[in-house]
């Protein structure tokens, strides 16, 4: 399986888990989303409704929010046959810096403490101190790596074929000093499919992310992906997320229609519905669809990233006659109000939204025909954006810390 540009797994601070699900309470709603790419100047007129003042303003003792300072970015850079894994300040200053060959570009990861990479059967660490520790080994056959809140441990995926054709999937908890530990142990069947995995072809685990309410994962099929828009996530229809010490699983996708974009802060999914074009938008909570959004089918989307309080949703929206192999998008970026359905748009060339921050800010890379990508931050309130990085060759951008 060869993840490309539209990778869920992109950092251990991109998807976030929290919460015990949502009550059986909760009913859908249905919603109707413009996904028509507006004009350039409309686009840049757009800003958020305000609601009227008060008539009579209580007294209030003023409190200054808390302070959450702009995050480090993890990037990779490629120059020639060398690599270098780079943490950058959010004014893309280089904060540190170390060559690096990781197996692949999805064993890269950012979490709590740093920058972390495969090579050579092992994981690594680079701090911001520019400090590199190998934490413990890595299996020749593992299909990415997640790491810990707390960064103290991390967690991989491997997949066995027996003679029989079956094909035993394994999530293991790797942490530094300590035996390694299998948390999912599961025989897939292709000739006993389940309903909550790819029917009648075998399939992998796909690490999206491990946050303080466990490891957030997909089953995708084996050798999945296309070269289309979003194809890594045109895969993801069967997720859940798993706790890491009890092992218990809790569904959160399981649609092959609807296949998963994001993970949210209280176990909130998104997913786009359609096949050819995108005609709705579907958020649920612990499974419970929650919300639908109808969407105009002129256009396909992907890359959702929740707000970090779950409130709001960013996604890209590209004409469906750009979903295609090699194809260069004009890609809308969509910040969507879950509660009143309103969305702002403008369109960016070829953006890829990576990560919504706890400071509040949208972090992601902006490609053009010629594969040169810029890091970028985006204001999700006025749409506003600011390069970290020129627009460079072969730069990639990783995640957050």
């Amino acid at each position: 399986m060869i993840p490309t540009r539209a990778a869920l797994g992109t950092a251990a601070a991109v998807l976030v888990l929290s919460g015990c699900g949502v009550a059986a309470a909760v009913t859908a709603r249905t919603t109707t989303v413009s996904d028509v790419i507006p004009a350039k100047d409309a686009a840049a007129s757009l800003s958020l409704r305000s609601l009227p003042r008060p008539a009579v303003l209580p007294v209030v003792k003023a409190t200054p929010p808390a302070y959450i300072s702009p995050a480090n970015v993890v990037t990779i850079l490629t120059s020639g046959s060398s690599k270098w894994l780079e943490i950058l300040s959010h004014t893309g200053a280089v904060v540190a810096k170390t060559a690096a060959d990781p197996t692949n570009f999805w064993m890269v990861a950012a979490g709590p403490d740093g920058a972390y990479w495969t090579q050579n059967g092992a994981e690594y660490q680079l701090s911001v101190s520019g400090a590199v520790r190998k934490l413990g080994a890595v299996p020749a056959d593992a299909g990415g790596v997640v790491i810990a809140p707390d960064g103290t441990s991390y967690a991989y995926a491997t997949s066995d074929t027996a003679q029989s054709g079956n094909v035993t999937n394994r999530i293991v908890v790797e942490r530094q000093g300590a035996p390694a530990v299998t948390i999912a142990d599961r025989v897939d069947d292709p000739n006993h499919p389940s309903a909550d995995a790819p029917q009648s072809q075998s399939w992998d685990y796909y690490l999206i992310s491990w946050t303080s309410t466990g490891i957030a994962f997909a089953r995708v099929p084996t050798g999945g992906c296309g070269c289309g828009s979003f194809d890594m996530q045109m895969q993801s229809a069967y997720s859940a997320s798993i706790n890491p010490v009890t092992e218990v699983v809790t569904p959160l996708t399981a649609d092959q229609s609807c296949p998963l974009s994001a993970v949210g802060p209280g176990m909130e999914t998104a997913c786009f519905a359609g096949d050819s074009t995108t005609t709705g938008l579907r958020v649920a909570s612990g499974g419970v669809t929650r919300d639908n959004f109808s969407m105009s089918g002129a256009n396909v989307a992907g890359d959702a990233v929740f707000s970090p309080a779950g409130t709001s949703l960013a996604y890209i929206t590209i004409p469906a006659a750009q979903d295609s192999c090699g194809a260069t998008w004009t890609a809308t970026l969509r910040v969507l109000n879950l509660a009143t359905g309103h969305a702002v748009s403008r369109t960016f060339g070829e953006l890829t939204p990576a990560v919504w921050g706890a400071d509040g800010i949208l972090y992601g890379s902006v490609a053009n025909a010629a594969g040169y990508a810029t890091l970028v931050t985006v204001n999700p309130a006025t749409l506003a954006a600011t390069e970290l990085t020129p627009s460079a060759a072969n730069e990639q951008f990783v995640g957050i810390m």
